[in-house]
C-alpha cells in the first residue's frame, strides 16, 4: 500500500517487482493527514480482488507533503492493518 501523493520511487519500484499498487489517500483537507477510513477502505477492496496485500509504506513525515502523523495514526496502523497483514 503506498500512500498518494506519493514519492514516485515507491510506484516504480512496485512496477519493477511486478507487484500491483494499493493506494490509500490522504486527506489534503486534514493538512495530509492520514485518514484511516480510507486506508482500511482500500485495504479491503485490494483483498476482494485477490491480492495479497504485503506491506504498506508510511511516510513520516511525508514526502511530498510534509505532513506529520498523529501518535494516534501510527497506533492505528499498527495495530489494526499491520496485524491483518
Amino acid at each position: 500500500m503506498i500512500p498518494i501523493p506519493q514519492y514516485p520511487l515507491y510506484s516504480a519500484l512496485i512496477s519493477l517487482l511486478n507487484g500491483t499498487p494499493v493506494p490509500y489517500y490522504l486527506d489534503e483537507n486534514k493538512g495530509w493527514g492520514l485518514d484511516m477510513d480510507n486506508l482500511v477502505m482500500n485495504y479491503r477492496k485490494a483483498k476482494d480482488k485477490g491480492l495479497k496485500v504485503k506491506g504498506i509504506v508510511v511516510i513520516n513525515p511525508g514526502n511530498p507533503t510534509g505532513q506529520v502523523m498523529t501518535r494516534q495514526n501510527l497506533v492505528d496502523v499498527t495495530n489494526n492493518l499491520l496485524i491483518k497483514m
